[in-house]
């Protein structure tokens, strides 16, 4: 975004023709991750859908949602009726309110459960999403998941964004049924016919569905206060045998050439960044200890790998030069959107004062004469098997690292 706050209707034109870039280099890279799962569905495949709320889905169990048919039900009997009841009365209101985004300095956010989460949900954010979706394809050597999946046929996506994972996992498993969760309605109307979107938010202690085969996280680092609580309840929804799996990125930035000083702007902006983010009660720095986690809450046979992924383009291997160049777009298009809400509410900054200081952040990001990285940390899990005695988790797999620095 630019450092300075432009009239409206400039500021459109910006964003559109931003848009439009941001749409080819997501075409780029999306032509270097196809794969044997990498088909595009058919025009047969493909059905409209409409992101409903699960109060909306508590009081209409298994009710057709414009073409996309609910799995969720009615809480079983001895639950209680009288939160039922009030669900059912908030169903109207919260279907007319979710589409009225919230609007803050330039930015729009979520209606539902306003607040709970830090990051705008409009189309310059979506876009951005969608690039940072393929970035991690690529890393991932085109794979969407590391668990060992075998024929599943419940999958939910917690956090699903603007859906991509979830179409995919869609085609890649016919016979499944992909249920994404989120709090903003951002998802497209032509899916797979197998694939469905809610509005719901993972905190809820109920989370009104069927036992799962897979349960998948994806860059959630600031969306909880305890994202155990996540993993707990992923634990307890998930079938005997079934994996659990977060792909996480890891704030912090690393350096192993001596390249980065400790005056380094882009450092700093993540120590400040993560220091608002405490004083609001959703730390940032969970990706490190998520194979913990895992195992505290019962899972075995847990399995941790760890990427880098340079923040720009100073690689000299042309392949990670690419990769490099679009993760730092990725990050200029995303500065703004990680720094506003956390930055207002957790350190008390004006909204002049932000565009100000990132005006030297976007600088040193840039810089490619500062070797720098982040770690990505791909974790995955399996809840045991009733009288399983457990299978020891393996040891920790090596960092996947980029090419030495240009000599």
């Amino acid at each position: 975004m630019p450092s300075k706050v432009a009239a409206p209707g400039t500021r459109s034109r910006t964003k559109i023709r931003r848009g439009s870039r941001a749409c080819t280099r997501r075409r780029r890279l999306a032509f270097a991750t196809v794969g044997p799962h990498g088909r595009q569905p058919q025009d047969s495949e493909l059905q409209p859908v409409q992101s409903c709320s699960r109060q909306a889905l508590a009081s209409a169990p298994a009710r057709d949602v414009n073409g996309a048919i609910s799995q969720w039900h009615e809480p079983a009997e001895g639950h209680d009726d009288t939160a039922m009841a009030r669900r059912r009365m908030s169903t109207k209101s919260v279907n007319q309110s979710i589409f009225n985004f919230v609007r803050e300095n330039g930015r729009t956010y979520h209606r539902y459960q306003a607040g709970s989460y830090m990051f705008p949900n409009d189309q310059y954010e979506n876009e951005r999403l969608d690039l940072q979706y393929e970035i991690l394809k690529v890393l991932f050597k085109g794979r969407n998941f590391f668990a060992p999946l075998k024929d599943p046929r419940k999958i939910l996506d917690i956090g699903t964004g603007t859906g991509k994972w979830a179409i995919e996992m869609g085609n890649t498993f016919p016979r499944a049924t992909v249920t994404g969760t989120d709090l903003s309605p951002i998802q497209p109307e032509w899916v797979p016919n197998n694939v469905k979107f809610v509005i719901d938010d993972a905190t809820e202690e109920d989370w009104m569905m069927d036992p799962m085969d897979y349960i998948h996280t994806r860059v959630l680092l600031g969306c909880f206060e305890d994202f155990r609580e996540i993993i707990g309840k992923a634990y307890r929804n998930l079938k005997p045998g079934a994996w659990m799996e977060s792909q996480e990125y890891m704030p912090t930035v690393y350096c192993d050439d001596g390249t980065m000083s400790p005056e380094y702007g882009f450092a700093e902006w993540t120590q400040t960044q993560d220091k608002a983010a405490m004083e609001l009660g959703r730390p940032l720095r969970i990706a490190n200890k998520l194979k913990r986690w895992y195992e505290q809450a019962g899972f075995v046979d847990v399995h941790e790998e760890v990427f880098k992924l340079p923040i720009n383009s100073w690689p000299k291997d042309p392949q990670w030069k690419m990769l490099g160049r679009f993760n730092e777009t990725n990050l200029l298009d995303g500065l703004q959107a990680f720094s506003l809400q956390l930055f207002m509410k957790g350190l008390n900054w004006t909204h002049d004062e932000i565009e100000v200081y990132l005006v030297h952040v976007r600088k040193a990001l840039s810089d490619r004469n500062v070797h720098a990285y982040h770690k990505i940390y791909v974790v995955w899990g399996r809840k045991p098997f009733e009288n399983e005695l457990g299978v020891p988790s393996p040891p920790q797999m090596p960092t996947h690292p980029p090419p030495p620095p240009p000599s």
